[in-house]
């Protein structure tokens, strides 16, 4: 029956993450299309678009992404094409991996017994931890994308599950290297948050590890280990301390923002600049403000059950980060792991901790993405309070612990719909530009007309359009390494791919372009001439977003 249970668990996760991948989420995001298209470059060149050899980090936007996601894709593309589903499947199938490790993890670290008069030798509390991620709406989302920081963190659960068996046999822990090292490798957020959770660990579990290791034979394995990931991770520390590493944290960091120290200044002048003023309100004191504040938005109900993200990409219109019905049964987790404090609730709740601590040092916060993470422990902790809550009550109550677990399934189950109604229907009409729509429409028709233009210009209204367009039109790869033309880096540290080939990548100035001899411009919310549109595409709720003029 376990075995059953399970496995219409994981058939659940995979129908709600693989179908219909080119089609939701509506369009494709430019980070996605780095992927894909610099996968599809490595294919057909063996260099990267900017004509790099087998790189171990990928320069893309300047923004440096780490290399594993997109090797993980390259055999998805070199089978199925380079198309929005290749680059998309990687991530939802470890999405699915992701749900049978949090049930092997769960029931390593929650209690075995069964409740009374429940059915004996079922692991509940693993089962409904499986559950709940296999409908969460934070793991759903990031799953059916094709985000580095969904294989991150798939990885970091394999290897906590693995980190903690390794206390019974230390083989385990060659395993634990790996996946840690691979999510070290993947997605930059987990390289705080996993050293974090291994001190933790260790501290939690320190006299385990003191019985394991002075086993006969148990100490050799965890040495080659240490080993081997310390040779595997030199590279990476060589990173941290190179221009491209520095560029990527400048570029995102709390520091990049200079409202905080711009706000301590003016807070100094209404002190007339005195030595109190100077002491109170300077940038060390503000900076660790935004950051604590950063830090606690994560934990914001109204986070991660109400609204979730403002980030557009990252959110489904009305609905958190989580079901609102999970929240009584999450505070009920919380308030029972603090107060039974056993090794595996320490663990989960420094989970719960650590989990945002790298998303809080960027300047957006709260970020669902940077602390996508942070979902294995509140599932863990709101799986508990389900499985703690149901397990109190059946014994003493039966007929009422039957008809409030119906009571639960009906509104989990309603939730559950509203979530997929809002995702399939509403999130593609309300925000299309979320995902970057209509590129592969744009893609479509110059395809068929580019002949009969001496110049292309798209606008950039959206993030790097040029990717886009590069991925659509599978825009020959050694053609691009030697076209690409790239703007200045930004104050962050970033620049874009101004032009290569026919197609020019900038703000429509309609005024200037029109006077450009044979051109085609495809305009987004700039104002162009309405006699001269020749082509229209538009959004899923019908609205024109994208207009292609010839003057």
């Amino acid at each position: 029956m376990k075995k059953i249970i399970l496995i219409a668990i994981l058939i659940l996760a995979f129908l709600l993450r693989v179908p219909f991948l080119d089609r939701y989420p509506a369009g494709l995001n430019a980070d996605e299309a780095a992927i894909g298209y610099n996968a599809y470059s490595l294919i057909k060149t063996g260099l990267d678009e900017h004509a790099t050899r087998w790189p171990t980090v990928f320069r893309s936007f300047d923004d440096y992404k780490p290399a594993v996601y997109f090797y993980l894709v390259l055999p998805f593309v070199y089978f199925m094409g380079l198309s929005v589903t290749a680059v998309r499947l990687p991530s939802a199938l470890l999405g699915v991996i992701s749900v049978y490790f949090l049930y092997l993890l769960a029931n390593q670290l929650f209690s075995k017994k069964t409740p009374q008069g429940w059915p004996q030798g079922l692991p509940w509390g693993g089962l409904v931890a499986a559950l709940l991620l296999a409908i969460s709406p934070w793991h759903l989302h990031f799953s059916r994308g094709g985000w580095e920081a969904n294989a991150a963190s798939v990885f970091m659960v394999i290897g906590l599950y693995y980190l903690v068996r390794s206390l019974e046999n230390s083989k385990y822990f060659f395993l634990t290297t790996l996946f840690f090292v691979l999510a070290l490798y993947t997605y930059h957020s987990l390289r705080i948050v996993i050293p974090l959770l291994f001190i933790a660990f260790v501290l939690i579990y320190l006299r385990d590890i003191r019985s394991t290791i002075g086993k006969v034979g148990q100490l050799k394995p965890v040495l080659i280990s240490v080993i081997i990931g310390f040779l595997l991770l030199l590279p990476l520390a060589i990173q941290f301390t190179s221009a491209e590493g520095r560029s990527r944290f400048t570029g995102v960091s709390v520091f990049a923002d200079e409202g905080p120290l711009w706000e301590a200044l003016e807070l100094r002048l209404e002190h007339g600049g005195s030595l109190l003023g100077r002491v109170l309100h300077n940038r060390y004191a503000t900076y660790t403000y935004r950051f604590a504040k950063n830090y606690l938005s994560h934990y914001s109900p109204r986070f991660l059950f109400i609204v979730g993200d403002e980030i557009a990409r990252s959110k489904v219109p009305g609905i958190g980060q989580a079901y609102l019905f999970t929240l009584p049964f999450f505070i009920l987790g919380l308030l029972l792991m603090i107060a039974r404090n056993g090794r595996g609730e320490k663990l989960i709740l420094s989970w719960l901790l650590i989990a945002p601590v790298a998303a809080a040092l960027t300047f957006q916060s709260p970020h669902a993405l940077r602390a996508q993470n942070m979902v294995y422990p509140l599932t863990l902790i709101t799986a508990a309070g389900i499985y703690q809550f149901f397990a109190f009550i059946f014994p003493r109550a039966k007929k009422i612990a039957v008809g409030l677990c119906l009571f639960t399934l009906i509104i989990g189950g309603y939730e559950v719909a509203r979530y997929l109604h809002q995702y399939y229907l509403h999130y593609p009409k309300e925000l299309p530009f979320a995902w970057q729509y209509g590129f592969a429409q744009i893609a479509a028709y110059t395809k068929d007309h580019e002949n009969e233009y001496d110049k292309i210009i798209v606008s950039d209204r959206y993030d790097q359009p040029y990717i886009l367009m590069a991925f659509f039109l599978q825009y020959p790869p050694e053609k691009l390494q030697q076209e690409i033309v790239l703007t200045p880096r930004d104050k962050f540290g970033f620049s874009t791919v101004r032009k290569f080939g026919k197609y020019e990548f900038r703000r429509i100035d309609y005024g200037q372009d029109e006077k450009i001899k044979n051109v085609l411009i495809i305009a987004a919310d700039e104002p162009v001439d309405n006699t001269d549109i020749i082509y229209t595409i538009k959004d899923p709720a019908g609205r024109v977003m994208w207009r292609f003029a010839r003057p």
